[in-house]
């Protein structure tokens, strides 16, 4: 997984309250497939919690992103 993606994507979710991936890839400037595959892994992780088809930050793991580094 690209770190600089991966934190690109964290920040991009922060202070939303749900984002849909092709937004997020278009505001990103990232190919969809690469920006639902960090998604993806980021909830797998737990990070980031899917609704439908938005993605948002799960509340309770801001500060756990931040310090897995």
């Amino acid at each position: 997984m690209s770190e600089d993606l991966r934190e690109a994507v964290i920040e991009a979710l922060k202070g939303q309250d749900g984002i849909a991936a092709l937004l997020l890839a278009k505001k990103l400037g990232r190919q969809l497939m690469e920006v639902l595959r960090i998604l993806e892994e980021l909830s797998a992780q737990g990070i980031v919690e899917k609704r439908g088809k938005t993605y948002r930050l799960k509340a309770i793991n801001l500060e756990v992103s931040k310090g897995t580094r």
